[in-house]
C-alpha cells in the first residue's frame, strides 16, 4: 500500500502500468513525428550549393585555399560538377562563382544585395579601409561613385587622350634605348598617365627614381601581397592588428605600418601638389583639380575633402596595378606566339602604314589587333579572383540558400576558362573574338574591370592606355625570345607557377628581345619622343 503526496488515498502500481505505457508510447510518437516534420522541413528549405564536406565543429576551415585559391575553386567546380561552390568555416559562409551567367544574375541584376564589401582588418591595419574599392554599400560609396562617374565620363576620358599618346610615345623611346628594362618602363607608363590625369603631375622624363612613383609602387605591390587571404593571421583574428609593430614576431604589423606610412605620404603629397598649384594659379587640368573646384558635383564649396581624397586615391591605386600586369602579359604572349604577333603587325601596316604612329582613330579599323588585346585580357587576367562581395540579405538562387552575410567570390580565371564559351581555353587564339565575316563578337572582356556597381570607374582610361600601348609596340617593334651571352635561346614559361600569388597575379621576371622593326620605325619614335619632351618643357 502506498500514498501519494497530493491525494491521501491508496494507489495500486499495477493499475498505473497501462497509463504509464500509454504515456511513454505517446511521447515516443511525438518524438518520431517531430523528427519527421523536421526532416521534411529541412528538405523543403533550400540547401547550400555543393562543396567539400565540412568537418565537425570547424567546418571547411582547413579546406579554404590560400595559395592561388582560384585554381582550387576551379578544381572543385569540376569535382562537384557545379559552377557554384560553397564552404562554411566557423559560421562564415563562402560561395565561389565560376560562370558568367551566375555573376551577371547576382552582381548586376541583383546588385542591390551583392554590392557591399566584408570588413577587412588588414585593410584597416594599412589604412585603406575607406578606399572606394573596399567601402561597404551605402552613402559614402554612393558619394565616391558620384565623384568618379563625373570624372570618367566618356567626354572627360577623350580629353585625356593626348596625355596617353604622349606617354606611350615616351615608352617607345625608352624601349628603343633600353629594351632590357621593358617592365620598368611599362610600369612607368601606367604611373605617368595616372599621375598626370589624376593629379596633373608630370614625371620628369628620363628620371626613373621619382618619389611619387616609388611610394605608389611600394604601396600597390605591398597591399596586393598582404591583402591576399592566408598571408596574415590578422585577417582571421582582427584583434591582432592592435599589437604594436615593435612587438617580437609582429612582422605583419611592421609591414602594415610601412604600407600605411607610404600610402599616407603619397596621398598627402599628391593633394598638396594640386592645392598648392591651384593657389598659385599654375595647376594643370586633372581629375583632382576639377573635383576640388566643383565640390560634390555642384558649384558649391567642397563639403567632404577627405572623402574626395579617398575616392581619387582609389583611382591611382586601381589603374596602376592591373594595367601594368596586362602590359607584362602582352609582352610574354608575343614572345610565345610570334605568328599572332606577325598577323597583328600586318594589319597595322595595311591600315596605318609606315609614315606615322597609330592613334585612337585607327582602333575601329584594326579588328585583329582588338581581338589580340582582348585575348591578352582573357589569357591571363590580372585579378584571377576578384575582391569578395557581401550578401546584405538572405537570398535564394537556383534553389540554393544564400544566407545573410555570406562572402561571394568571383572567380574571373574560371570564367575565362569556360570551354562552352572559349574553346581550347589555355591556347592563345585572338581569332576567337572574330566572326566569320571579319567583324568582332560582342564579348569585349570588360568583365576584367569588374561587375555591376563595383565596376572600375577608371576602366575607360585604362582601356585607352592598354590598347594604344599594345598597338604602338606592335607597329614599331618585334618581340622575341632573348639569347644569353653564348647565343642560346632563353626559354620563357607562362604557366601558373610563373605568376605571383597575390590579389593581383603578375608574371615573374622574364627576359625578352625587343628590337625596332625598321629604321623608319626608329625615326618615327625619335621624332615623336622629341615632340613630347619639347611639349613638356614648355608646360
Amino acid at each position: 500500500m502506498c500514498h501519494t503526496q497530493l491525494f491521501d488515498r491508496p494507489c495500486n502500481l499495477s493499475s498505473l502500468l497501462p497509463q504509464m505505457l500509454a504515456t511513454a508510447f505517446a511521447s515516443i510518437l511525438c518524438l518520431v513525428l517531430s523528427y519527421v516534420v523536421l526532416q521534411r522541413t529541412k528538405k523543403q528549405q533550400p540547401s547550400h550549393p555543393p562543396g567539400p564536406p565540412p568537418k565537425l565543429i570547424i567546418g571547411n576551415a582547413l579546406d579554404i585555399p590560400f595559395t592561388k585559391p582560384w585554381l582550387k575553386y576551379m578544381e572543385w567546380s569540376k569535382k562537384f560538377n557545379s559552377d557554384i561552390i560553397h564552404l562554411c568555416a566557423m559560421n562564415t559562409h563562402i560561395v565561389a562563382l565560376n560562370r558568367m551567367e551566375d555573376v551577371v544574375e547576382l552582381m548586376e541584376k541583383r546588385s542591390s544585395n551583392y554590392s557591399s564589401r566584408p570588413y577587412s582588418a588588414v585593410a584597416e591595419l594599412i589604412g585603406i579601409e575607406k578606399l572606394t574599392l573596399l567601402l561597404p554599400y551605402g552613402g559614402s560609396l554612393r558619394k565616391h561613385r558620384r565623384f568618379l562617374e563625373e570624372s570618367f565620363r566618356k567626354e572627360a576620358v577623350q580629353s585625356c587622350r593626348h596625355i596617353v599618346e604622349e606617354r606611350v610615345h615616351l615608352l617607345l623611346d625608352n624601349f628603343l634605348h633600353d629594351p632590357a628594362e621593358f617592365d620598368e618602363y611599362c610600369n612607368l607608363l601606367v604611373t605617368s598617365v595616372t599621375l598626370a590625369t589624376t593629379f596633373g603631375y608630370d614625371i620628369i622624363p628620363g628620371k626613373k627614381k621619382d618619389r611619387f612613383v616609388e611610394l605608389g609602387r611600394f604601396a600597390i605591390t605591398a597591399m596586393s601581397e598582404l591583402m591576399m587571404p592566408g598571408k596574415t593571421l590578422i585577417a582571421v583574428f582582427p584583434f591582432l592588428r592592435h599589437i604594436p609593430p615593435w612587438f617580437p614576431g609582429a612582422s605583419s604589423q611592421r609591414f602594415g605600418a610601412q604600407i600605411r606610412n607610404a600610402f599616407t605620404e603619397h596621398k598627402r603629397g599628391s593633394f598638396e601638389h594640386v592645392k598648392n598649384n591651384m593657389a598659385a594659379g599654375t595647376a594643370k587640368d586633372s581629375i583632382a583639380k576639377r573635383l576640388f573646384e566643383r565640390g560634390e558635383g555642384t558649384d558649391g564649396p567642397l563639403q567632404d575633402e577627405e572623402l574626395l581624397k579617398e575616392a581619387i586615391s582609389t583611382v591611382y591605386l586601381g589603374k596602376s596595378g592591373n594595367s601594368h600586369i596586362v602590359m607584362s602579359v602582352f609582352i610574354l604572349a608575343m614572345i610565345l606566339h610570334p605568328v599572332e604577333q606577325k598577323r597583328a603587325q600586318e594589319e597595322i601596316d595595311r591600315v596605318v602604314g609606315s609614315d606615322r604612329l597609330p592613334n585612337f582613330e585607327d582602333r575601329s579599323s584594326l579588328p585583329y589587333v582588338e581581338a589580340l588585346y582582348r585575348e591578352v585580357l582573357r589569357w591571363r587576367p590580372p585579378a584571377p579572383l576578384a575582391f569578395p562581395r557581401l550578401a546584405d540579405e538572405a537570398d535564394v538562387y537556383k534553389g540554393y540558400h544564400i544566407p545573410k552575410g555570406l562572402l561571394m567570390l568571383l572567380c574571373t580565371r574560371a570564367i575565362t576558362r569556360n570551354e562552352a564559351v572559349y574553346s581550347e581555353p589555355e591556347a592563345f587564339r585572338p581569332e576567337r573574338f572574330i566572326k566569320d565575316d571579319g567583324t568582332l563578337i560582342d564579348d569585349n572582356m570588360s568583365y576584367v574591370f569588374g561587375f555591376g556597381r563595383r565596376i572600375c570607374p577608371g576602366k575607360l582610361i585604362a582601356d585607352a592606355v592598354l590598347w594604344l600601348m599594345i598597338t604602338s609596340v606592335l607597329a614599331t617593334f618585334n618581340i622575341s625570345k632573348a639569347k644569353d651571352e653564348e647565343g642560346n635561346v632563353i626559354e620563357v614559361d607562362a604557366g601558373t607557377n610563373r605568376f605571383t600569388d597575390a590579389v593581383t597575379s603578375r608574371p615573374l621576371p622574364f627576359k625578352c628581345s625587343i628590337t625596332p622593326r625598321s629604321r623608319q620605325a626608329e625615326s618615327l619614335i625619335r621624332h615623336a619622343a622629341d615632340a613630347v619632351l619639347h611639349s613638356l618643357d614648355g608646360r
